[in-house]
């Protein structure tokens, strides 16, 4: 028995997980609309788009859809894909074959489920033939309940959803296993903080915001557990001690 006992104790592990995420942008109705491209285009170029935290999903008013679209085709030419030991380029290729193959399925699942590209598309970008590259792509006329707007795709893509009303909007944001990262853009302080503390997600940033390392960071749902950074990035590594009933 005390030999089990020890063997037990030998493979308990105190673990914190960072997982993936499939993270929400919500672009408020007074958001100035180019600038909201911008957040949102350059997510899909950071790092080509293999990041956790990036904002995948652009949840914008169904007023406004229009009018962002136009936005992102006019954004979009700022940023350069290519060799990254050159200088002028937001973005390079990804990281392996296989991932680009899983990229390229996942372009595919959303073209076949109905969406309409905006930009992009399956395949390499014009004059990028050698390496792994893919072309940066915008989905529009997406429904939250598409592949391309439930899975991680860990590439270059990003999906454009409508929303009626803000609570419409925070049902879609929700609508996930994930909750990593959030994200929120737009004017009326109100609002934005409405947004923010009901978006379900570990950590949340307004109007594009410096990232704060003495913040904690890290994912509610299946994007994880346990918290990095800052006091509660060391917490993870203490266990706590009562002692009850100390004579004074």
């Amino acid at each position: 028995m005390k030999k089990s006992c020890k063997t037990l104790q030998k493979q308990l592990k105190k673990v914190a997980l960072e997982l993936g995420g499939k993270s929400p942008l919500v672009v408020l109705e007074d958001a100035d609309m180019e600038k909201a491209a911008k957040t949102a285009v350059s997510n899909m170029f950071m790092n080509t788009g293999q990041v956790c935290t990036a904002a995948t999903r652009i949840i914008v008013p169904k007023t406004k859809k229009d009018e962002f679209e136009d936005a992102v085709q006019k954004v979009l030419p700022s940023f350069s894909m290519g060799n990254p030991r050159e200088d002028g380029h937001n973005a390079g290729p990804l990281v392996s074959e296989g991932q680009w193959d899983t990229v390229q399925s996942y372009i595919q699942k959303g073209i076949d489920e109905g969406a309409t590209v905006l930009v992009g598309g399956t395949g390499k970008p014009e004059g990028l033939d050698k390496g792994y590259f893919a072309k940066p792509t915008v989905f529009t006329n997406v429904s939250n309940d598409m592949v391309i707007a439930q899975e991680e795709i860990f590439g270059p893509v990003i999906s454009i959803i409508t929303y009626d009303d803000i609570e419409h909007a925070l049902e879609i944001a929700n609508d996930t296993i994930y909750g990593l990262a959030g994200y929120v853009v737009g004017n009326d302080p109100e609002q934005l903080r409405y947004v923010a503390s009901n978006i379900r997600a570990g950590q949340i940033t307004v109007n594009n915001a410096r990232t704060d390392f003495m913040a904690p960071f890290g994912g509610f749902k299946q994007s994880g557990i346990g918290r990095e950074w800052g006091d509660f990035g060391i917490e993870e590594y203490l266990e706590v001690k009562a002692v009850l009933g100390m004579p004074s």
